[in-house]
């Protein structure tokens, strides 16, 4: 049993890794967060009580569970010392290959050969991330949503010299904390949800760019339309609901006219000019929309209540 855990970068997604496995885990655990920047693991500590609280609302949790279960945190000076006695190791440092390649290094040193080491990266091949490892075989992506404590998937992206024990352990730890573990069968750039995010997001600006509706349509059209049902069934079961006679027809009608975009289109030019112009959404108060702190909180607060209700569903699906 996995009773020692170890979290390197206590951001958005580390903070909220960590504290999900603190909070949900059954067992008794020790979870220890380390962080380059001066303070940020005791931030991320101090942070995880406004998880516990998201949780207890939701009605995951019980009050004086969540209370109890916060003493499992503990902070770190360094990497040898967060990752001691640890047999699962997250790294969740910020998404850029080297550095990711780096800490992997320094992981591989450290640690002994049966300490798994996942990756919470959004995108790299784990491949690149075990390269050059003494022990590339522990290297596993276990890639989350944000906020990691309330969206219930887990990517799981073995490489092909993984050790399945790398992937079962993996699987039934999130398992045992709460999550849902997508084990995919190989590693594609993106994944699985990001491509399925992102194809959803080109034909959104394509339809923008085209005149056929303004961000502020679109958003309602997917919030109360297919959002809903897509979230309840999936698209392949959406599909055999609508008949695949229907989905037939809709392509053929549809695909045609569906955004071409490719690779030498990327970015696109509405996305560059917002990178341009410090316009990144609600990390800087704009970005397709002004966010206002108080607009921030309405809709974090209505965020945080359907992805509550989910979770709470999910104890339900078959």
């Amino acid at each position: 049993m996995i009773d020692r855990i170890a979290v390197i970068g206590a951001g958005f997604m580390g903070g909220g890794i960590g504290a999900e496995f603190a909070l949900r885990l059954e067992h008794d655990v020790r979870v220890t967060l380390w962080d380059a920047r001066p303070g940020g693991a005791a931030t991320a500590v101090a942070r995880a009580r406004e998880v516990a609280d998201a949780l207890v609302e939701a009605g995951i949790l019980l009050p004086e569970v969540a209370t109890r279960r916060l003493a499992r945190l503990a902070t770190a000076d360094t990497l040898a010392e967060v990752t001691d006695g640890a047999s699962y190791v997250v790294e969740a440092v910020p998404e850029d290959l080297p550095t990711k390649q780096e800490v992997f290094r320094d992981l591989d040193r450290i640690t002994g050969p049966d300490v798994i080491l996942a990756s919470n990266t959004s995108g790299f091949d784990p491949a690149d991330l075990a390269k050059d490892l003494s022990h590339p075989a522990r290297v596993v992506v276990a890639h989350y949503f944000g906020p990691a404590f309330l969206i219930p998937l887990v990517e799981v992206v073995p490489h092909p010299g993984t050790d399945p024990w790398v992937t079962e352990r993996t699987a039934k730890l999130l398992s045992d904390a709460g999550k849902r573990p997508a084990v995919l069968g190989r590693f594609v750039p993106g994944f699985v949800a990001n491509r399925l995010q992102q194809a959803l997001f080109r034909e959104a600006l394509h339809l923008v760019r085209d005149g056929v509706a303004t961000p502020e349509v679109i958003d309602e059209v997917a919030r109360f339309s297919f959002g809903p049902r897509l979230a309840a069934l999936g698209p392949f079961t959406v599909a055999d609901f609508a008949g695949l006679d229907v989905y037939a027809a809709l392509s053929t009608n549809v695909w045609p006219d569906l955004s071409a975009e490719t690779a030498s289109d990327a970015p696109p030019a509405e996305l560059a000019t917002h990178v341009a112009s410090g316009t990144l959404g609600v990390k800087t108060g704009a970005g397709t929309y002004p966010w206002p702190p108080e607009q921030v909180q309405a809709v974090t607060a209505r965020r945080n209540r359907a992805l509550g209700d989910a979770l709470r569903g999910m104890r339900d699906d078959d």
